[in-house]
């Protein structure tokens, strides 16, 4: 009976074993600073020494798309069980139905990718997402 798991130890062993071995050589070639030059406690990125501590904000469009990366990305998802499903509904004669069925799932997620489209939301110019007078705050009524 543990002969049947053999592949499942050997592989559990090559990667333990992997990253056991990553491990040991990152400790062993680790690279040893000693020079007292630079302030090695400051941040340093891309070249310029940071002036304080900056937390500026990220404008909402890559929140926005994001989250729509995500929506749009799990939906895509549904296309695998679909196309495993495919070979019984053809066997039953129900390959019409099983092909109308994600036609509409296809046209669903088109109208929501069209109505995006048309809001503005992939808009990445100075230009603001289309709005509509009630969804604009009262003192920047002025500026749209």
């Amino acid at each position: 009976m543990l002969q049947d798991y053999a592949g499942f130890f050997i592989f559990f062993a090559m990667m333990a074993g992997t990253g056991a071995l990553m491990i040991i050589v990152s400790h062993l070639a680790a690279i040893k600073v000693k020079s007292d030059k630079y302030d090695w406690t400051r941040p340093y990125e891309c070249g310029l020494r940071t002036e304080g501590l900056r937390l500026d904000r990220y404008p909402v469009h890559y929140y926005l798309v994001g989250i729509l990366f995500v929506i749009f990305d799990v939906e895509t998802v549904f296309f695998v069980p679909w196309a495993v499903a495919g070979t019984s509904f053809r066997a039953a004669d129900f390959a019409g139905f099983w092909f109308v069925e994600m036609l509409i799932f296809l046209v669903i997620l088109l109208v929501g990718y069209v109505y995006l489209v048309q809001r503005g939301v992939f808009n990445w110019g100075t230009k603001r997402p289309n709005m509509v007078a009630a969804e604009v705050p009262e003192h920047d009524r002025s500026a749209a």
